[in-house]
């Protein structure tokens, strides 16, 4: 069997607000966090923001034309 990582205690919240959950899936989150976390807290390349607004306001342009609005 591996080797595990210690598990980062967090603050309990009320049984009523937590939903269940299985060992597995506690597993899972805890691991995916610790895996990607620093990867999704950094910042979005700017090519990549100019892109996506480029094709929202493209995607919006079609929606105008398909209901006749231009």
């Amino acid at each position: 069997m591996t080797h595990m990582p210690a598990r980062r205690r967090r603050p309990a919240a009320p049984v009523a607000c937590m939903p269940e959950r299985d060992a597995f899936d506690l597993w899972l989150g805890e691991s995916l966090r610790a895996a990607f976390d620093k990867v999704t807290a950094e910042p979005i390349p700017e090519d990549l923001l100019r892109m996506i607004e480029e094709d929202r306001a493209e995607r919006e342009r079609l929606r105008r034309k398909r209901r006749g609005e231009e």
